[in-house]
């Protein structure tokens, strides 16, 4: 008898007890260009149609997309473009490498396998950019022997552990 009493109270004071809870941790609030996206561009195209260009297109590129969007009859108002440019250029933008001397091996020998935006996030010690770079080489890299210590020096100046 007692069992079922502690049950049936359990039962009874679990809901009203999330329901509280819930009520006092409201939900994280999106981003505003991610809900501007969600709601114009998802009507007529998969999210894949838009990630699939992620490190292509830099911030004009975007923009040129948004606006041919709009003439084929996004909806859109003025006030939303600018705000879903900027999400979409933070998000899937084109990363601009910093100048510098094994920039072009970091393009040519890293962008075949990865999005520069992700690895560019990156921030290791030199020693730490040496093992990555070894195991991508024996992975496929595209990285001679030569070019490595370039690759290297450019990625821990550029993009050094904090």
């Amino acid at each position: 008898m007692i069992r079922k009493t502690i049950l049936w109270i359990g039962a009874s004071i679990l809901p009203v007890a999330l329901a509280f809870s819930m009520g006092q941790n409201p939900p994280a609030t999106q981003d505003p260009g991610l809900v501007i996206m969600n709601r114009a561009c998802t009507v007529c195209h998969a999210i894949s149609e838009i990630t699939k260009f992620k490190g292509y297109y830099g911030k004009n590129q975007w923009a040129d997309v948004v606006r041919t969007m709009r003439a084929d009859g996004a909806q859109l108002q003025d006030s939303e473009v600018p705000v879903l440019v900027d999400y979409l250029n933070k998000t899937y933008g084109k990363v601009e490498l910093p100048d510098g001397d094994g920039r072009e091996v970091l393009e040519a020998g890293c962008a075949g396998c990865h999005d520069l935006q992700t690895a560019t996030k990156l921030k290791l010690t030199k020693s730490g950019w040496q093992e990555l770079v070894a195991r991508m080489v024996g992975l496929g890299a595209t990285v001679n022997d030569a070019q490595v210590p370039k690759l290297v020096d450019y990625l821990s100046k550029n993009f050094p552990a904090p």
